[in-house]
């Protein structure tokens, strides 16, 4: 529903607690093992199979969509005349933290996959490439600014990289 003033009430889907909780759950839980792929393992070949696809992403957008379109029209009503206010209440909900939850964890999972690909490529030693993943796992965008700040400036220049 959308209150006159453009901010959605209430829960943005129309599911029970019990299965947003799930989603939360599973979704929270599913991207673990790509992250530990990518900082353990990055250079086996399960973690380039998986991982140099989009699917991990892609199946976390599918969700995310799934649960977000029904709502499209109240959701932009929003978003068309943000406020601080409208995007709190709407966000306020277990509905609508578990869209933003899964929207943040997509888009980390791409910031990760990005540290992961730029690491190969520049031969990032393992103490900075699992540094940059676990703070793009806990706080996305700082992890992305140390892996940029200290990462080697050349692809493959290994005197630069850390090991």
């Amino acid at each position: 529903m959308v209150h006159n003033h453009g901010s959605i009430k209430g829960e943005i889907m129309n599911l029970p607690n019990e299965v947003l909780e799930a989603l939360f759950f599973a979704a929270t839980v599913g991207v673990g093992p790509f992250w530990i792929l990518m900082a353990l393992r990055p250079h086996a070949t399960a973690t380039r199979r998986v991982m140099i696809t989009p699917w991990p992403v892609i199946a976390l957008a599918l969700v995310y969509a799934v649960l977000v379109l029904p709502n499209l029209g109240a959701i932009l009503g929003t978003l068309a005349n943000p406020t601080l206010s409208a995007i709190a209440t709407s966000l306020a909900t277990p509905a609508g933290s578990l869209a933003v939850w899964l929207h943040v964890l997509a888009f980390d999972l791409i910031v990760g996959r990005f540290i992961w690909l730029d690491g190969l490529e520049r031969g990032v030693g393992a103490p900075l490439r699992i540094a940059s993943l676990a703070l793009a796992l806990l706080i996305g965008p700082i992890g992305l600014l140390v892996h940029l700040a200290l990462r080697p400036r050349d692809p493959r220049s290994g005197s630069q990289a850390v090991s």
